[in-house]
């Protein structure tokens, strides 16, 4: 297909700024178009349909050509794919969140959850936030400054309750030690918890070096609790936006599923069975652990078996956002490795790099250059090879039309000739290394699209490697291909 001039639109419009942020599990609801429950691909019968409500629910897209989506009954060409959902039995840590998460933990109060300053400070603070123009710079020594304070402040101003330290502890698990004072004056709520061990110390000496690491375990529940409760005018203290996104959408309480067309069934050979990509399998582990976190809850497990799974649902959950986590425990390292989202994305291989800055793309190639003496300073020469290969669609007209004709006689193999001629009316592509040319050159018609080889005269863009700057690009003119053989 000839690619069309570019042309810029009628109305100017100007972009003021794009801000990222977090959805909401309300807003997941709302961009979605169905709840996924089941943890089964397809249905029992012998046609191999997917099953509703589950992974490959057709209404969430299409991934296949002979089936259109359910929604919007577009095919796989137009449809540009439909979210699902899924609801977490239990709240899992977001991994790309977690340092946030510690870093909004270090900064409020473990018990009434308000940010650990004075109001001076606040007024203070909020008076340099409401500068206009603030550089992303200025934004972090800020928020540096603030956590700072928070965590010299061990009291809670507002319902004096003694906070602590807050760490990561393993693989996505935090701690508050809310007993460890680094002072050498004991604060007198530390000492009330240290002397209700005498009589335990007495019995068993083992107790007493313990004490001192006496840690809280901060758990997505808990810290989900403790982020709902955050009051709106702390917010903009922790440098976050309120519309972006607020500190309890840091915590996973439901997934959206992501369409078909990005995660596509690749149907194996001899139709025995389909390949399902990572996301799909990751998905329906998600669910399978949902189940057995639900049905162990309502069977009245004990706690350490029901504490297992949840560890194991957060694990899978950060496995299906990034699965390059180091640390995983041995009895619970996945036997085969998977790509989650960050994978797709990132490096040379990723959405940005791979697919959206470099593409492949038709009528393009590449050689190695040197110098010529005798080549104009507008003009390259093509070595014959390249020639052949990339071609020019050429419409053919009066003017052109024996000129053509001879092109397509000479095919693909002769130099100067053409590799493919497409009818006008049928739309229909043939390729001339076989069949009659002689009767293809006869046949050929005013509005046809010729393919033919770079020719002396035509004019190509040629840019130099690396190529990664876009004004290095230069229009040159063909010359010297193949020393001028004379096959018009």
């Amino acid at each position: 297909m000839v690619k069309e001039q570019f042309r810029e639109t009628d109305v100017a419009k100007k972009i003021s700024h794009i801000c990222f942020g977090m959805k909401s599990a309300e807003q997941m609801r709302q961009q979605a178009h169905i709840q996924v429950v089941s943890k089964n691909l397809y249905s029992q019968d012998t046609k191999h349909t997917p099953l509703a409500y589950g992974v490959l629910d057709h209404r969430m897209g299409t991934s296949e050509k002979d089936r259109p989506c359910l929604t919007c009954g577009k095919n796989l060409a137009d449809c540009l794919g439909h979210y699902g959902y899924l609801d977490l039995e239990l709240p899992c840590f977001h991994v790309g969140y977690f340092k946030a998460t510690i870093g909004i933990l270090q900064m409020i109060c473990k018990t009434c959850s308000r940010i650990m300053l004075t109001k001076e400070e606040k007024l203070q603070f909020m008076d340099y936030l409401k500068r206009p123009n603030l550089a992303y710079l200025q934004k972090r020594g800020l928020k540096k400054k603030i956590s700072d304070k928070c965590r010299k402040r061990t009291v809670c101003l507002n319902c004096s309750a003694f906070n602590g330290p807050v760490k990561k502890c393993g693989l996505l698990k935090i701690i508050h030690e809310k007993y460890k004072t680094t002072k050498k004056v004991v604060d007198a709520f530390v000492s009330d918890f240290l002397q209700s061990f005498d009589i335990a110390i007495e019995h068993n000496k083992l107790v007493e070096p313990l004490l001192t690491r006496a840690q809280e375990n901060l758990n997505p529940l808990v810290v989900l609790n403790l982020f709902r409760r955050i009051s709106e005018e702390d917010i903009p203290l922790l440098l976050m936006n309120p519309e972006a996104g607020k500190p309890a959408d840091l915590i996973i309480t439901r997934l959206l599923v992501p369409p078909l067309c990005i995660r596509p069934s690749v149907v194996s050979d001899l139709k025995s069975g389909t390949n399902e990509d990572d996301l799909t399998m990751k998905l329906t582990e998600i669910i399978f652990l949902n189940d057995v976190i639900k049905k162990h809850r309502m069977t009245g497990a004990k706690t350490q078996m029901i504490m297992e799974d949840w560890d194991f649902l957060q694990l899978q959950c950060a496995l299906y956002i990034n699965s390059e986590l180091s640390g995983i425990p041995l009895n619970m390292a996945p036997k085969k490795w998977t790509r989650g989202f960050v994978q797709r994305l990132k490096g040379k291989q990723g959405r940005f790099r791979g697919n959206l800055s470099g593409k492949r793309v038709d009528f393009s190639g590449r050689t190695v250059i040197s110098p010529d003496p005798n080549l104009r300073i507008d003009e390259v020469a093509v070595p014959v090879h390249v020639a052949k290969i990339l071609t020019y669609p050429e419409r053919v007209n009066k003017a052109n039309l024996e000129l053509m004709r001879k092109l397509v006689r000479n095919g693909p193999d002769v130099h100067p000739g053409a590799n493919f001629i497409q009818n006008r009316h049928t739309q229909i592509k043939r390729f001339l290394k076989y069949g009659n040319r002689e009767k293809i050159a006869q046949e050929l018609r005013i509005g046809d699209l010729v393919e033919r080889h770079l020719i002396d005269g035509d004019i190509v863009l040629f840019n130099r490697q690396p190529s990664l700057h876009k004004l290095s690009i230069m229009a040159h003119i063909v010359r010297w291909v193949f020393f001028h053989t004379e096959n018009y």
